[in-house]
């Protein structure tokens, strides 16, 4: 329903978690966001979750096939995110993104657009064994 609500096709390394393991709950840093799960309206993920469901937005084509320097190392903060979908919170306005489209579709990126920028990441199933291993 998902998928055919935001015309995408989740990576095959998140459709299998979510059909296997959950949708959403215990994940790296502050948990994995259910796709369908409300946030309250004054936390910062409230804005980033209401983007990714705009028409269209999770479809287009990501933009990036390596990483984008933020405002701390040289960049700017107008970098584009279309083609991804915000999947949890890591901490200080850092938040984590599942790649729904293009070359990188199902890596899960760092997101820290006041600081670092777009920093790429491993695949979904990769990153979230990782964390597990760590837990």
């Amino acid at each position: 329903m998902f998928e055919q609500q935001h015309g995408v096709r989740l990576p095959a390394s998140y459709r299998s978690f979510l059909r296997e393991v959950a949708d959403g709950g215990a994940g790296p840093d502050y948990g994995l966001l259910g796709l369908t799960e409300a946030v309250d309206e004054e936390e910062a993920l409230h804005d980033l979750r209401e983007e990714g469901r705009r028409a269209g937005f999770l479809s287009t084509p990501f933009p990036h096939a390596g990483g984008w320097p933020g405002p701390g190392k040289g960049g700017d903060a107008g970098y584009s995110v279309e083609g991804s979908l915000v999947i949890g919170e890591s901490g200080c306005g850092m938040f984590r993104r599942l790649i729904t489209t293009g070359a990188n579709a199902g890596q899960v990126w760092l997101d820290d657009p006041d600081w670092g920028g777009l920093t790429p990441g491993a695949d979904f199933r990769d990153w979230y064994s990782a964390w597990l291993t760590t837990a």
